[in-house]
């Protein structure tokens, strides 16, 4: 009995010993705050990582996000979550990721993605109603319901104007019908124009020349991706640039006036946003996987959301891998804080 009792006594101590250590141990922040982060959405997670460039650690799932979310955005302190699904926006606050008061959109929407317009107003493309939302950031209401075209996905303001991606995709029938860009003024919210575009337009860039690039994926088997290039002075298609595959995305570069289109699965495609030469077609694809999220920073390098791998992969022009970051499942969405 004795030696049982000597046994259990050296077991406690151990257990002492143990735990003390482990409540020693330091812990990683969930969300350090840094002046230079990559915010990376999860879709499959329903979460956030957050890249810390200047320590170049990651830490993951460090937020939870609401049902089919579909883009992340960074603005001004705050990380908005655009939910599909659950037809709201969260607001992240970026030195914690403390979650506020989501902005509710109202049913029936299928919010896509958001343009910030200025500190207190953003504008968002919603796929099922057609619409584009019109919201204040800092009451968190729509103020706002404006009618696009079918199936609006993409969306960017610039010059005072508001630039509306509308698909035509018929649920009904799985064909579509002529891609058109909505021209909303908004100082007014008024409908201005309707351009015609390729076929299932979905996302709009950017040049550094001033001029609109709007990434047409195509029917994915028989039509191929196009981008059409707007001049927003007159808002008219002033060219047009076949660069293949079914690209969804597309990110300018400014340093290279590069455009980069990606490919889900497949990689990018790589373009001069001003001779308009394919660097990247589809016989050699730039990284050659990934493509579900884009991010390129003010020196040129590409970040790219590999969601097979559950990895985000940073390269330079060159194609050179530089980082691989391991995130949460099935990153999609990239954006950036870099002050």
């Amino acid at each position: 009995m004795k030696k049982l009792m000597n046994v259990l006594s050296v077991i406690s101590i151990l257990a002492v010993i143990f735990f003390s250590c482990k409540e020693e141990e330091p812990t990683k922040p969930p969300a350090p705050p840094s002046a230079k982060a990559i915010f990376v959405l999860n879709a499959i997670a329903t979460s956030i990582s957050v890249i810390d460039l200047e320590d170049n650690v990651v830490y993951n799932n460090v937020a939870t996000v609401g049902t089919w979310p579909n883009q992340l955005l960074y603005h001004n302190g705050k990380l908005y979550c655009v939910n599909s699904g659950s037809n709201n926006i969260m607001v992240f606050n970026t030195e914690n990721l403390s979650v506020e008061t989501p902005i509710p959109l109202g049913s029936g929407h299928n919010p896509m993605n958001m343009a910030i317009y200025n500190d207190n107003t953003a504008y968002v493309a919603c796929s099922v109603s057609n619409k584009v939302l019109k919201v204040n950031l800092a009451s968190k209401t729509v103020t706002n319901t404006i009618d696009a075209g079918m199936g609006t996905t993409g969306i960017i303001v610039h010059n005072n104007k508001v630039y509306a991606a509308n698909t035509a995709f018929d649920g009904g029938t799985f064909t579509y019908g002529q891609g058109t860009v909505t021209v909303i003024d908004a100082t007014t919210d008024n409908v201005v124009k309707t351009i015609n575009v390729g076929m299932n337009p979905q996302d709009i860039a950017l040049a550094p020349d001033g001029k609109l690039h709007v990434v047409c994926t195509g029917d994915y088997f028989s039509v191929f991706g196009k981008v059409f290039i707007i001049n927003p002075t007159t808002d008219t298609v002033t060219d047009s640039i076949n660069v293949g595959g079914s690209p969804g995305i597309i990110r300018i570069s400014s340093v290279d006036k590069r455009g980069y289109l990606g490919v889900w699965g497949m990689g990018l495609l790589v373009y001069n946003t001003e001779t308009k030469a394919i660097i990247h077609g589809t016989e050699n694809y730039f990284l050659g996987k990934g493509g579900s999220g884009l991010y390129v920073d003010p020196d040129g390098n590409v970040y790219v959301s590999v969601w097979d791998d559950d990895q985000v992969l940073k390269l330079n022009k060159d194609n050179t891998l530089l980082e691989a970051y391991q995130v949460g499942d099935s990153p999609s969405s990239l954006t950036a804080k870099v002050e």
